[in-house]
């Protein structure tokens, strides 16, 4: 029997029986429709942390100052503590706190190392901004102008960025320059007061994408300066904490084709050294933002490929019912089967009308649950990018779109062999007897 043939039957065998083919067909458009929003959202999320983790330095590795932690039995919070020389006991030390501190020698060691191509230094305090009356309080970071302008993931929408011999001037973020105060926008090469001194803005950052665009709040009110200028805006705040050589972290960027691991552990033993720490009194920390990124994406994609499978079990249900109506249908034509049979048509032609039957219903279910989860995805993104103020960008999964619509073949040829299968077998005098 020729495919346009056992194609035309199929066809007429699922619309002779709408109300059950689409009863059938909903399952499937239930299940398909659930793992495409699932699959596809956790994708968007992903791709969207992954974005907003390469806004804060994607292949950026960063050193902090870390005082050592203990847990003694009678305490549930860890206090610092260094260790006793001649007792090799761990004993409280309040001021040891003092002894956490990342410097110029620290720089120097890291230089040292040939993996490493840029070393910044970063100092960081919360002054306040005055513009007129108004006033409010700023994250302001400090760092090398020479190397910042190569390390920094950020994108100048104004002006320039901080560049070697700068001196009192500052770089703002797009949301500190318009959105800061209520009435006044900060302009390029405007002056601004932090702390009370005065500062030339030579450029404003583009607006941030991903979900850091839209943490403008927390976020947002950034200002950069060259580090050397920090220790001066603070040195009339009686609480500040700035001491002058003293950095509050290192960020380190490798030569594109190094190796993140070795240098990693290059970098822990060459500081070890220096500091004349060991693993147990290891007074800094070394954080790789890849892998933070590797390790969220992982975490991500478990979350989402666990939630896929919770609905996928809905496409388990979906199958079932495309068995049912399969096994229906093989009863309802007994007579027609043994009448095919009886002019000429073979087991596998009956097979493979059954299959392909199977296979209709599978793809029909497969396709409207593409649309309908499709369409919940944008509703669900549409939602995110209203409550986090991004901007609103139509996402569709292709690898979602392309294993639905496979799956939802496979679930309807699946279902449908066993009853196709008994149809193929059955024998045609009793086909033509059956009542």
């Amino acid at each position: 029997m020729k495919p346009k043939k056992i194609f035309k039957i199929s066809l007429n065998m699922v619309k002779a029986n709408k109300l059950r083919s689409w009863l059938t067909i909903i399952g499937v458009v239930i299940g398909i429709a659930s793992v495409m929003t699932v699959v596809t959202t956790g994708e968007y999320f992903q791709d969207q942390v992954t974005k907003t983790l390469e806004d804060f330095g994607g292949d950026g590795i960063t050193i902090v100052a870390s005082v050592p932690f203990m847990m003694n039995e009678e305490e549930s919070v860890g206090e610092p503590v260094t260790e006793n020389k001649e007792t090799n006991q761990f004993i409280d030390d309040p001021g040891s706190e003092s002894q956490a501190q990342l410097t110029k020698k620290d720089v120097q060691t890291l230089e040292r190392i040939s993996a490493i191509e840029h070393i910044n230094v970063k100092v960081e305090s919360f002054p306040m901004l005055s513009m007129g009356n108004e006033e409010t309080s700023v994250h302001v970071s400090g760092v090398d102008p020479k190397v910042w302008s190569k390390m920094t993931t950020e994108d100048i929408g104004e002006g320039r960025l901080l560049k070697a011999g700068d001196k009192n001037v500052v770089v703002i973020s797009d949301n500190l320059a318009n959105e800061a105060f209520k009435d006044k926008k900060i302009r390029l090469n405007q002056l601004i007061l932090l702390n009370g001194k005065s500062y030339r803005v030579v450029g404003i950052l583009a607006k941030g994408d991903g979900l850091l665009g839209g943490m403008g709040g927390l976020f947002g009110s950034s200002v950069f300066m060259p580090f050397e200028d920090m220790y001066v805006m603070d040195q009339d705040n009686e609480y500040s904490t700035l001491q002058k050589g003293v950095y509050d972290s290192i960020e380190v960027k490798l030569y594109k084709n190094a190796e993140l691991q070795p240098a990693l552990d290059e970098m822990d033993k060459k500081l070890k050294l220096s500091r004349r720490v060991n693993e147990d009194t290891k007074d800094f920390y070394i954080h790789s933002q890849q892998e933070m990124m590797e390790s969220t994406n992982k975490l991500i994609s478990g979350l989402t490929a666990f939630l896929a499978f919770i609905a996928g079990i809905s496409l388990l249900v979906g199958s079932v019912g495309i068995a049912n109506t399969m096994f229906t249908s093989v009863l309802e034509k007994t007579k027609e089967i043994g009448i095919m049979k009886a002019i000429g048509a073979r087991n596998e032609d009956v097979l493979l009308i059954f299959l392909c039957n199977a296979a209709l219903i599978g793809l029909v279910g497969g396709i409207i649950g593409i649309l309908f989860g499709t369409a919940f995805v944008q509703v669900i993104v549409y939602l995110i990018s209203m409550q986090l103020k991004i901007p609103f960008v139509f996402t569709l999964s292709v690898k979602a779109t392309v294993v639905a619509t496979l799956v939802s073949i496979g679930v309807g040829l699946i279902a449908g062999f066993m009853p196709a299968k008994s149809a193929a077998k059955l024998n045609p005098v009793d086909a033509l007897r059956y009542e």
